[in-house]
Order: structure tokens, then sequence, then C-alpha cells
């Protein structure tokens, strides 16, 4: 990925999950990059921070990992927060990229801000429009949506380059394994390693155990986000996403396999299950960037599992 060597590069998010990542590989390929941090005081919901990031150089590209969000559980008593922050971080971080002059904006959109309520077997993106975001994450979802329809509206209006990668639910080591954000993937892992050591007879599952995702091994996502920065220029989203499905209930035994835990599921329905089904197409995908993920879900796990082993106390905590 030569294309990359010296390009001037922000990364709004570069110190999170994904977006750290990101900024490791980018600097790998000689990329110039520049990361403004919530720690040193950069806060996005502000529009004069989000000017004064467009004054700092003059940007080659931005790629906007900036996200306030957790897992299901963590948007509850929190709607009007996450609708609020996540609009506002979006809104500003693209309207100023426009007015500087950035000459491509890379957007990481979550897959919740697909319709929720859906019978089809794949989310594709020509039918990102057809119906509501799920009611147990509307505000962070619709508010992810709107950077799309900004996108579109700045398109048309000033022919500015921003691309729009709607992500499949994320994992890998150094996610979230506080109870807070985690989201259900690394709750398990954390529920069934803490059992384990812990010699509990059983593991809670929220929910029915049937609803279905499509979980991405970040370091597959970051390959699929730079592969489209460099050669994906059209409006429209595209998936970023492994295009395999698997039941919370398969996900929770392959989980209980890698850890060795020997106990019962329970599972408690009166917890949300969330959208049915969530499993995202790569045609489009694998036709414009000619790539497709690697990571088997069964590596990808055990190398989260090692990595909660060895960082337990800090994982727990962040």
């Amino acid at each position: 990925m030569s294309f990359f060597q010296d390009k001037k590069i922000a990364i709004p998010g570069g110190n999170g999950f994904v977006g750290g990542y990101v900024t490791a590989r980018l600097e790998g390929l000689g990329a110039k990059v520049f990361v403004p941090k919530h720690s040193d005081g950069w806060d996005f919901t502000k529009e004069a921070d989000a000017k004064k990031l467009y004054l700092q150089d003059t940007f080659d590209m931005v790629i906007n990992c900036a996200a306030f969000q957790g897992g299901i559980g963590f948007h509850t008593g929190k709607q009007g927060d996450l609708y609020f922050s996540n609009l506002l971080m979006g809104t500003y971080l693209l309207q100023f990229a426009e007015e500087a002059g950035v000459k491509k904006f890379v957007n990481i959109v979550a897959g919740c801000s697909y319709p929720g309520y859906t019978n089809h077997e794949e989310l594709k993106e020509e039918e990102y429009w057809d119906g509501k975001v799920h009611e147990s994450i509307f505000s962070y979802g619709f508010a992810r949506k709107a950077t799309v329809v900004q996108g579109l509206a700045l398109f048309k209006q000033h022919n500015f380059n921003s691309i729009h990668l709607i992500l499949a639910n994320l994992y890998g080591p150094g996610e979230h394994f506080n109870p807070d954000q985690s989201k259900a993937l690394a709750g398990l892992i954390k529920k069934f390693y803490e059992a384990k050591k812990g010699n509990f007879p059983s593991v809670e599952i929220w929910g029915s155990g049937k609803p279905v995702r499509d979980w991405l091994y970040v370091k597959d996502a970051v390959e699929g986000i730079l592969k489209a920065a460099e050669s994906y220029n059209q409006v429209e989203p595209l998936n970023i996403a492994s295009g395999v499905g698997i039941s919370i209930t398969d996900l929770a035994l392959i989980i209980k396999r890698i850890v060795g835990y020997e106990g019962e599921l329970v599972y408690n329905t009166e917890k949300p299950d969330g959208a049915m089904r969530k499993m995202f197409s790569v045609k489009n995908m694998q036709e414009k960037l000619h790539w497709l993920p690697e990571t088997k879900l069964e590596l990808g796990i055990a190398e989260t599992v090692e990595w909660l082993d060895k960082n337990y106390e800090y994982a727990i905590t962040h």
C-alpha cells in the first residue's frame, strides 16, 4: 500500500479500538498520521475543536473513527446523549473537512444504522434506506446514518469525496471488556473466562440466543478500511464485513470450547435480543475492493481470549 506513503492523514477516534489499529497500520505504511486525542483536550462535539483540527495541517485524508457508543446494554438511559454527541461529531467533522479542502473523508459507520426490522438473509447496501433502525439502538444508529446523508449532500453540492463504510460487529485484542461498553462477543468471552476461573456452574446469555450476527476481526476490518480508503471513491455506502452469520448460542458454544469452560448456559429472556438478523452482504465489497477477510472466527476468538488473559485488569476497566 505505497499509496499511503507520506500522506497526511487525520484520524479522529484514532486512540480507540479500531482507530488504534488504523493508526498503527498507517504509521507502518509511512503515512504522516495525526491523532487528536480526547485525553489531550480534543472534543468534536464542540464546533471550535472540529474547526481547529483542520488548522493543524492540510490533510490529504481524514479517517473518522470517532464515536460515542457501546453494546446494547450501554444504550439504556443514554439515548439522548448518544444521539446528540454522535450527531454533532459527525456533522462538524464532515462539514469542516469539506470547507478545509480535505481530499477524501473516510467515514466509519456502525452496522446498526441499517434497517433493524428485516427478514432478508443479508443486509445489502441498496436496501440501506428501506426501513427504520432498530428500537434498541435507534438514537445511535440514526445519528450515524445522518452522516451518510450529509456525505451525499456535500457530494451533490460541492462534489466532496466522502466514502461511508458500514462495518459489521468488530472484535479482537484490545477491545472493551468493561461491562458498560462491551459488545456481545467480548461480553461472552469475559463471562466464560471468569466462570472458568471462578468455577461457576453456569453462564448467563442475554436474550434467547437466536439473533444472528456478523463478526469481523479488527485486523481484517483495518485492511478493508484501508483498501477502500485507497481505491473506493463512491458516496454510496459500502459494507465491510465477514459475510458470515452466527447465532448468539453458536457463538457462545465456540467461546465456551476455546476458553475450556464446562458449565451450563442459562438464558435470561428478560434481556433484549436486539435485531434478530444482522448479516451483511459482501458482494459489493468483493467486487469493488477485490478483497475478503481472512481470519477465521475461531482463530480470532482464540487470539482475543489470549489477549484478555494477559491484560485482564486493564481490559475490564477500559
